[in-house]
């Protein structure tokens, strides 16, 4: 499958030649590539209709196909072919090189993973220094740790052993 330019006519527009016949079968609805957007196979257009040479407004012939907006779009017979992931060719459009690599063995055998540093290169941890001082939260004053046991203490009188929200004085 070749896609051409034909620059005679304007505007100048793209057209498949050589087409194979399993890109030629067409239902309705079915997922097609027009030419001109041969380079992005990712937009989704679908075929609408499809006019013989000689039907009402294709004189030569052509496709009706919806585009990726909802829109109705015209093309010639020759512009159109079914898309080749509908056809189930998902790696269709992947490029591959088929050059021969020669794997070149060292006589070391290879592990996977980034490469050991040099210890040199390493850097050194700061060694603990202590200071003497107390981890964590300073405890109370006994004068304010009594306050707050009081001050828990007549709640809990005042609530008569429930919990939960004080009822309407």
């Amino acid at each position: 499958m070749k896609i051409l330019e034909n620059t005679e006519a304007f505007p100048p527009f793209k057209y498949y030649e050589d087409v194979e016949e399993k890109f030629l079968n067409f239902k309705p609805r079915c997922r097609v590539l027009p030419a001109r957007h041969f380079n992005d196979p990712q937009m989704h257009f679908s075929l609408k209709r499809k006019y013989e040479p000689g039907e009402k407004g294709f004189p030569n012939g052509g496709f009706e196909v919806y585009g990726p907006d909802g829109g109705v779009y015209s093309f010639a017979l020759n512009e159109v072919v079914v898309h080749p992931f509908a056809l189930g060719m998902k790696n269709y459009f992947t490029k591959t090189i088929n050059v021969d690599k020669e794997k070149v063995s060292t006589g070391v055998k290879g592990k996977r993973g980034r490469p050991r540093k040099d210890p040199s290169e390493l850097k050194t941890l700061p060694v603990y220094k202590p200071t003497g001082g107390k981890r964590g939260r300073k405890p109370l004053d006994f004068e304010v740790k009594m306050e707050r046991e009081a001050i828990r203490l007549e709640k809990a009188k005042k609530s008569g052993g429930k919990r939960g929200r004080p009822k309407k004085a």
